[in-house]
């Protein structure tokens, strides 16, 4: 059986704000920061989950269309990376 120390540090922790209530929340307005960047994130994951799941219905080789997942998520990888840098 575990015991707890009396001369333990640690306190408990709401998750959440004590002074947030139910009544007095107010939704807020979602603000995307870069949404050229965000689109195109999205658009080359999204690409390439599409690609991969209508793999053989778009092409007969494997290799293919891995290839293509690979330079669309690259493609995304790059597009995030690069507005990052250019932001910051």
């Amino acid at each position: 059986m575990l015991r707890q120390d009396s001369n333990d540090d640690t306190e408990d922790v709401s998750l959440f704000d004590a002074s947030d209530d139910e009544s007095v929340r107010r939704p807020k307005k979602l603000k995307i920061r870069d949404p050229v960047a965000s689109f195109f994130h999205l658009f080359f994951r999204i690409s390439a989950i599409i690609v991969y799941l209508l793999c053989e219905l778009i092409s007969s080789s494997f290799i293919a269309c891995m290839v293509t997942i690979i330079l669309l998520l690259s493609c995304d990888f790059w597009t995030v990376k690069v507005c990052f840098i250019l932001k910051y």
